[in-house]
């Protein structure tokens, strides 16, 4: 392998580079894309008990401050449920306002790196490209020499193809893995945005009663303790 890096002369390290970055930027949206982590199942069960005993109290206690701290810290949805939670005794316009402002952050942050790794991907071959044509070029000033020297003409003809190579290997891979995490994050979009349009549809349905004493310390604020413990 190092053999062909050395082939490949010069453009060879700056795709080592490339590579590098588009694989540490491949790892953490795997990481970061994750449902579980995005969208967990217990999240809109969890706010509507907490919208529920919001609208039964005078004021937030601290169980009820930190509950919400579990849940905005537990996911991505929680972030946006959280958000409404915030403006649950606003008017309608407001709490859209807000759910979807805090939604397109929430987004913003799950494409993070998506657009970096296509620019890496489209840049990779022209890359090994221009390693191609530099050596095409001191090939055929080898070439016009009075005596052409076999081995050196060989050599850069070797770091044309290396180079062509290595940008093509970089480029296949980081487009199938952009492909496939761009799918996986607009999936993930289109359900919080369907979340987030059952939410506020929540956030102005009727009161619904809710035990503080039993629902609150034995179902939502049980799991906004998990959800804290597991962030």
């Amino acid at each position: 392998m190092m053999e062909v890096f050395r082939q490949a002369g010069w453009p060879a390290w700056i795709l080592l580079a490339m590579s590098v970055l588009a694989l540490a930027i491949v790892f953490d949206r795997l990481w970061h894309l994750r449902r579980g982590r995005v969208l967990p199942t217990q999240a809109l069960e969890t706010a509507g008990d907490l919208l529920a005993l919001m609208r039964q109290q005078a004021s937030s206690s601290p169980d009820l401050q930190q509950a919400k701290l579990a849940l905005e810290k537990s996911s991505a949805a929680g972030k946006i449920l959280v958000s409404g939670l915030m403006a649950y005794q606003a008017d309608p316009a407001d709490q859209e306002l807000a759910v979807q402002i805090c939604g397109q952050h929430t987004v913003r942050a799950l494409e993070r790196g998506l657009s970096l790794l296509a620019t890496l991907a489209s840049l990779a071959p022209l890359v090994g490209l221009l390693g191609t044509v530099a050596a095409m070029i001191e090939a055929f000033g080898l070439q016009s020499g009075a005596q052409a020297d076999p081995q050196a003409l060989a050599a850069a003809i070797a770091m044309a193809l290396h180079a062509t190579g290595l940008g093509l290997a970089l480029a296949i891979p980081a487009t199938l893995a952009h492909r496939l995490l761009r799918e996986r994050c607009d999936g993930l979009v289109v359900d919080l945005e369907l979340m987030a349009q059952h939410w506020l549809q929540q956030l102005r349905s009727p009161l619904r009663q809710v035990n503080p004493a039993d629902g609150f310390e034995s179902d939502a604020h049980q799991r906004g303790k998990r959800a804290l413990a597991g962030s």
